[in-house]
C-alpha cells in the first residue's frame, strides 16, 4: 500500500468520524430543544396544579362553612336557641 492509498484510507475514515460527529451533534441538539420545551410543560403544569389546588381548598372552605351553617340551624330547630343562619 503506497503512502497515497493510505492517506486516502484515512481520510475516508475522518470523513466517517466527521459524519458521525455532525449526527451527534445534530442529536443533541433536537435532545437539547425537547428538553427546553419538557422544562416550558412542567412550568405550565405546576402552575395548572396551583390553580387547581387553590380551588379545592376554596371548595374544601365552602363545605365547611356550609357544614356548620346546618349544624346551628339544626341546633336552632332543635331547641330554638342559637342564631338562624
Amino acid at each position: 500500500m503506497t503512502d497515497s492509498e493510505k492517506l486516502d484510507l484515512l481520510l475516508t475514515q475522518i470523513q466517517e468520524v466527521n459524519q458521525k460527529v455532525d449526527k451527534l451533534t445534530n442529536e443533541q441538539s433536537e435532545t437539547k430543544k425537547k428538553v427546553e420545551k419538557l422544562a416550558l410543560e412542567q412550568t405550565r403544569m405546576q402552575n395548572e396544579l396551583y390553580k387547581i389546588s387553590r380551588k379545592i381548598e376554596d371548595t374544601y372552605g365552602v363545605a365547611l362553612d356550609a357544614l356548620a351553617a346546618t349544624a346551628e340551624n339544626r341546633k336552632w330547630l332543635e331547641t330554638g336557641t342559637g342564631t338562624l343562619i
